[in-house]
């Protein structure tokens, strides 16, 4: 193979190479388009966009939206850190909606639990009762069956 013959095929594999990318370029090239799907697929996958928009729903559900968007932001993401937003927190409060519907089952849960309690103390005295006059049936089957213990 000729000199030209070599630089001739050494440009057709580049440019295959540049419409097919291989795997072993692909890392060394890729469109923006590319990059922006596998940003969005990543940022799917980790929850980011389900919290960020957990929050902005959140945001906008506000009855009297804060002068500062971003510090509600930061509030519900959290602000521990020193990121752009004040980095994450291990534990994100809930949007404030959520926060509600929880307040709200929490006060339900408390009243149920005070009503079960009620009732347990209830049962209990029941069966105190219960006992006692089954410990009163039992003595006076015993007085009767006794030898001279049935009539009075």
């Amino acid at each position: 193979m000729s000199s030209s013959q070599q630089q001739q095929q050494q440009q057709q594999q580049q440019q295959q190479q540049q419409h097919h990318p291989s795997a072993a370029t692909t890392s060394h090239y890729q469109s923006p388009e590319f990059k922006k799907d596998e940003f969005r697929r990543y940022l799917e996958k980790s929850g980011a966009i389900e919290s960020l928009t957990a929050v902005l729903v959140g945001l906008y559900e506000e009855s009297e939206r804060p002068s500062e968007s971003t510090d509600y932001i930061r509030r519900y993401l959290g602000n521990a850190g020193g990121d752009a937003l004040g980095g994450a927190q291990q534990q994100h409060p809930p949007p404030p909606q959520e926060h509600e519907r929880l307040k709200k089952e929490n006060k339900e849960l408390k009243v149920k639990i005070h009503e079960l309690n009620k009732t347990i103390e209830t049962l209990r005295v029941n069966l105190k009762h219960a006992r006692e006059e089954a410990k009163q049936a039992r003595e006076e089957v015993r007085r009767a069956k006794a030898p001279g213990g049935g009539a009075k």
